[in-house]
């Protein structure tokens, strides 16, 4: 019994769903640690709704500019793991449950 046990962990360790929320969870961590979610969140919300994209690239070149260079690379790794994290939980479930217009 002791095989299938170790055949079930391996398949669990191997498969790349585990890998990507194990990057996303240290990222998560990393960011929580590094950054005041919550200031940031209120400083989103205070500015006008057509000018948050340039504040949010205006704050990641300042950022970058003041030798936060860690802080971006982690805010990226997060957001592109969490993009192919949903992408890839998307296509399991559509492929499991296809949907047809016709």
């Amino acid at each position: 019994m002791r095989r299938v046990y170790y055949a079930f962990g391996l398949s669990i360790v191997s498969h790349t769903m585990f890998w990507q929320g194990m990057f996303l969870s240290v990222a998560a961590a990393l960011l929580a640690h590094w950054l005041h979610v919550a200031s940031i969140i209120n400083n989103v919300l205070a500015v006008p709704v057509g000018q948050t994209p340039h504040y949010v690239l205006g704050s990641v070149f300042g950022a970058l500019t003041h030798g936060e260079v860690l802080t971006v690379l982690t805010l990226l790794a997060a957001g592109a793991i969490g993009l192919a994290s949903l992408w890839r939980l998307g296509r399991a479930l559509t492929l499991q449950h296809p949907v047809s217009f016709g």
